[in-house]
Formats: structure tokens, sequence, C-alpha cells
């Protein structure tokens, strides 16, 4: 019982930062999610990169 009393004493302390309670016309917020964009654009760089690179080995290794 102990050790769950002891998290809920603390929930106080954690609150959203101040681009979560923004407006979201906020240049902060804006920026976020433009940040969050660009970081899903490079993961789909790589991993299209990765698959063309494995269609590549399956294709040569047809050949062989």
């Amino acid at each position: 019982m102990r050790f769950i009393l002891i998290p809920i004493l603390f929930l106080n302390s954690l609150c959203a930062c101040s681009v979560c309670y923004g407006a979201p016309d906020e240049p902060a917020v804006k920026a976020a999610q433009a940040g969050i964009l660009f970081l899903l654009g490079v993961v789909g760089f790589v991993l299209s990169g990765f698959a063309v690179f494995m269609y590549n080995l399956s294709r040569k290794e047809q050949k062989v």
C-alpha cells in the first residue's frame, strides 16, 4: 500500500510544459510540430533507403 501512495504524492509535480499549455498558434508550438514532421521525414528516408537496399540485394541474388 505504501508503494502505491508514494507515486500519487508526486503527481502534482508532473505537469505539462508551457508548450503543451500554450495556444496552438504560438511559435514554440509550431516549431515543435515542424520538428516532429522533420524527424518523421528522416526516419522515413532511412527506412526507405534500407528497403531499396534489400530490394537490390534480392535482385542481385536472383541473378546469381
